[in-house]
């Protein structure tokens, strides 16, 4: 027996086999241990079976992933995550979406969500769909990055998101605002003004986050943020999906109730999974992250939750969300955090460079402004630092970065040098792709025009589509099996029609008739005028 145990433990993080081969691993460890006697303490192949029953081990029924989380599952009694107002305790944490979209480049990638709600009220307070892609080489010497993901700017802009009202769109549905819906929308408005025209999703202060230990996370920058917000962290305890059940349990609605009705969905594994997925008329990823947001104003927000339960009155229906908010904003009350835009600036990445007369240099492209002219080659007079610069940037919106040069503030902004030949909006991946494509050409980092110019192509290519990406007269065979993009072009009705000489049309006669003579009776027919001269008026 204990033999058996130690055998099902060792292979507990191992491809699940069949019954036969536990059985075949169990002979050899007792012909290894007992030598001669293994053929008599050895059970038969049936009686091992029914061992296997009576033990809970079931061989070939069950999935990995739910073996690893049994095993990982803390032992009961349980304790429920105690908060007792909103935002006593937020859980955030990142998943893969089993969505496909198209990036800033029109490439077909995977998607991942990050998502935080609020333990009291099941609110989702902020949530964020960013893309997976393939790795590329951005420099001759190193290595291929791994796919791109949710990045720690990204969980930087959740938590100034969380504090920040949710605008309502121009397309969105009015049942998605605040007003009208059941958050106490006259009280919020009078303590925030932002509230005004808002969707109907809470703002809510927070006091402690649970956290997953990535490093998107766990990394410098989010606790640097956390500790200008003034929010405790906790980290979740290692391998141990319970720590955080709320988060994951909504990981699940999110694709049951919004992922799975859009197309390219992938399904949960390989065997849900359709054919020619990619190929589907798919979304582009900054439309999936609109759709996200007004579903969960309207679909989540507004959809009764069964954890959602008055304690005194069980018998009662399930509230909503917004109605729990509500709740607790009556006898709690509402304070609103305003984030400046210094704070905002605090909020992002920050990397230390040295100010040269070119200017700032980061990511193989160089920043420059006149606003610099103090600073170069001189001490920051920061600690341990030397000459080099706090400089916030945005990776999502790399067109500026901004110097810090005191701790308690003063800016000065700094724009791409080449971002005229770009001309439009870019991040950093599409950089990074370009600069892929351009090292590929045997060119180098330091050729920063080149590189501009190539997401200009990259950004050019993505706006016409994989539908117009050939120009070809004849028909291509493999056109049918290429994915479009976008809205059909649609036929022009006028086609083949000559256009009009407007010289040789004749002028219509004028009428002028009084309201009175015109409705007294029938009006004589009036011949048509003569055609008019070119130069008649």
């Amino acid at each position: 027996m204990r033999l058996l145990q130690k055998i099902h433990q060792r292979y507990e993080h191992k491809s699940i086999g069949t019954r036969s081969r536990l059985f075949e691993l169990l002979s050899r460890a007792c012909r290894r241990k007992f030598k001669k006697r293994a053929e008599k303490l050895m059970p038969s192949r049936a009686t091992f079976y029914r061992l296997l029953d009576r033990l809970g081990i079931a061989c070939g029924r069950e999935t990995a992933r739910s073996r690893r989380d049994d095993g990982n599952r803390p032992e009961p009694p349980f304790t429920l995550p105690m908060a007792t107002a909103p935002g006593g305790q937020v859980q955030i944490d990142t998943t893969s979406l089993d969505l496909k979209g198209i990036d800033e480049a029109g490439r077909v990638v995977s998607l991942e969500l990050t998502v935080a709600i609020d333990v009291v009220s099941r609110s989702v307070l902020a949530a964020v769909v960013r893309p997976k892609s393939t790795g590329v080489k951005t420099s001759p010497a190193s290595r291929r990055h791994g796919g791109r993901a949710t990045k720690a700017v990204d969980a930087l802009l959740l938590l100034a998101e969380m504090c920040t009202p949710q605008p309502m769109c121009p397309h969105w549905s009015l049942k998605a605002a605040a007003e009208g819906s059941d958050l106490p929308y006259a009280e919020l408005v009078e303590a925030d003004e932002r509230m005004a025209g808002a969707a109907a999703r809470p703002v809510i202060v927070l006091d402690m986050i649970v956290m997953d230990n990535g490093k998107v996370f766990a990394g410098r920058a989010f606790m640097d943020a956390c500790v200008q917000l003034g929010i405790s962290v906790r980290p979740a305890a290692y391998n141990s999906p319970s720590h955080k059940a709320i988060v994951e349990r909504t990981f699940g609605s999110v694709k049951s109730l919004f992922s799975q009705f859009l197309p390219g969905y992938m399904g949960k594994d390989l065997s849900q999974q359709g054919k020619d997925v990619a190929k589907e008329r798919l979304w582009r990823i900054d439309q999936i992250n609109d759709f996200l947001q007004q579903w969960i104003a309207l679909g989540w927000q507004q959809r009764p939750h069964a954890e959602l339960r008055n304690p005194f009155l069980p018998s009662m229906p399930p509230r909503i969300p917004n109605q729990m908010f509500a709740a607790h904003v009556a006898s709690n009350g509402y304070t609103p955090l305003r984030l400046s835009p210094e704070d905002r600036l605090r909020l992002l990445p920050t990397t230390w460079v040295t100010v040269t007369e070119k200017g700032i240099r980061i990511n193989h492209r160089t920043y420059d402004s006149r606003a610099l002219n103090p600073y170069r080659g001189k001490l920051s007079g920061w600690p341990g630092k030397g000459q080099r610069w706090p400089v916030r940037h945005h990776p999502h919106q790399p067109e500026k970065v901004w110097l810090q040069t005191k701790p308690a503030g003063g800016w000065k902004e700094a724009t791409f040098v080449y971002q005229r030949l770009i001309g439009d909006a870019w991040t950093e991946q599409v950089w990074d792709l370009a600069t892929a494509h351009h090292l590929d050409k045997g060119g180098s980092t330091h050729n920063e025009a080149a590189i501009a110019r190539e997401v200009r192509a990259l950004l050019q290519r993505a706006g016409h589509g994989p539908s117009r990406a050939s120009s070809h007269s004849e028909p291509d065979p493999a056109a049918d099996r290429v994915m479009t993009v976008g809205v059909e072009p649609t036929p022009d009705p006028y086609q083949g029609i000559p256009a009009p000489d407007f010289h040789t049309i004749s002028a219509l006669p004028s009428m002028d008739v009084s309201l009175s003579h015109l409705c007294s009776g029938p009006l004589p027919l009036v011949q048509p005028a003569a055609t008019l001269p070119h130069d008649a008026t």
